[in-house]
């Protein structure tokens, strides 16, 4: 293990956006109105290899087997979040999940053409995808069958990573996508941050990376699959903060600047508290899915997921609110946060949702002293 702190992996992808923001990819996106400009991943696959490179994201949770730093998931949610601020369009989530999957798994016993395209995707030269919509896939004797709702980057994953239905249980597979039996369906929507398509499969090979049926390796994997989408909300719901504060420094109205009318003031310091009491959330699953306190990461992560949703689409408003009539424009920035605030809401359920959850798993124990 590497003795690197949050704190370092905070500072390195600041500098690195500070130069190459991401909301950059995503206005370009945006402003082309048709295919010419348009990348068909979504995303700068060129500025992705470099990021991969200067900063290594793509081997904070690899493990150590693997080329990887094996980092513990306090600073994957770390840099997810600085990935949310700057609403970085690359498949930031997807490979930092498909790392932490790879714990366990001995590159030297994994199939040639599957270590090699896992490679890639280390280096930054290949993308994976994570569903995020329905899944019906079935696994046999290493192929699997149905469909995967929502992939992200779905239309250019070379590699898919997602829980399967064997005859013996479920399991966390690595499909390839390569194989010419799958077809890809984009999915419109409002989101114009991450790119979104069906799959459907027929007889398409895929590689299991857990044992059917161990319920706790395939929990520990979508409880890091909900903390860093929370920590993804929490960057935006960051971002839309600066982004408020810095037009109220700035914006002057009757001779004011309109951060000193106590309406902006007080929306700015709402908006910070509760951005701060979702990244306490979030940190706390963190810990304690480390800790590998099991019951006290699943209460956690799911009501870190429910504030950290609402928290993203009430600071996106905000800043709309707070921007005036420019906020209101195709041209600004702020619709984009709002869009991916409304769409990532939506991933697995309601905030509602997810707190009810929260209380079926117990969550209220931790009311109780001592009691995580």
């Amino acid at each position: 293990m590497h003795d690197i702190s949050t704190d370092e992996v905070r500072t390195s992808l600041r500098t690195y956006f500070a130069d190459h923001p991401g909301i950059a990819e995503v206005r370009h996106n945006r402003d082309a109105t048709d295919q010419t400009g348009r990348t068909a991943a979504g995303f700068d696959v060129a500025g992705w290899r470099t990021l991969s490179e200067q900063v290594g994201i793509t081997g904070l949770g690899t493990p150590e087997s693997w080329g990887g730093l094996q980092l513990p998931a306090a600073h994957l949610v770390a840099a997810a979040e600085e990935c949310g601020a700057t609403l970085y369009p690359g498949p930031v989530r997807a490979t930092l999940l498909l790392s932490a999957a790879l714990v366990g798994v001995d590159p030297d016993a994994v199939p040639t053409q599957e270590r090699e395209v896992v490679e890639s995707i280390l280096a930054g030269s290949a993308v994976v995808g994570t569903p995020t919509g329905d899944n019906t896939l079935t696994y046999a004797d290493g192929r699997v069958s149905g469909r995967l709702g929502a992939v992200t980057h779905g239309a250019v994953a070379h590699v898919i990573v997602a829980s399967v239905s064997t005859p013996q249980g479920p399991a966390l597979a690595l499909i390839h996508t390569g194989d010419a039996r799958i077809e890809r369906t984009s999915v419109p929507g409002v989101d114009l941050v991450v790119p979104l398509a069906d799959i459907a499969f027929s007889d398409t090979p895929a590689l299991l990376l857990t044992t059917p049926a161990d319920a706790g390796v395939l929990a520990r994997h979508h409880r890091l699959e909900t903390m860093l989408l929370a920590a993804e909300q929490v960057g935006g719901a960051q971002g839309c903060l600066t982004g408020m504060v810095e037009y109220a420094k700035v914006r002057e109205q009757f001779g004011q600047v309109i951060g000193t009318y106590q309406a902006i003031s007080h929306r700015c310091a709402h908006t910070a508290v509760a951005t701060a009491a979702a990244r306490a959330l979030v940190v706390a699953a963190a810990d304690a899915h480390d800790a590998d306190n099991a019951s006290a990461a699943e209460q956690i992560v799911l009501l870190a997921r429910a504030q950290a949703a609402d928290t993203y689409s009430d600071a996106s408003s905000a800043l709309i609110q707070v921007s005036g009539g420019i906020g209101f424009t195709w041209e600004h920035d702020a619709h984009l946060y709002f869009r991916h605030a409304r769409a990532t809401a939506a991933i697995g359920g309601t905030p509602d949702q997810f707190r009810d959850r929260a209380v079926t798993a117990g969550c209220l124990d931790l009311l109780t002293p001592g009691a995580a």
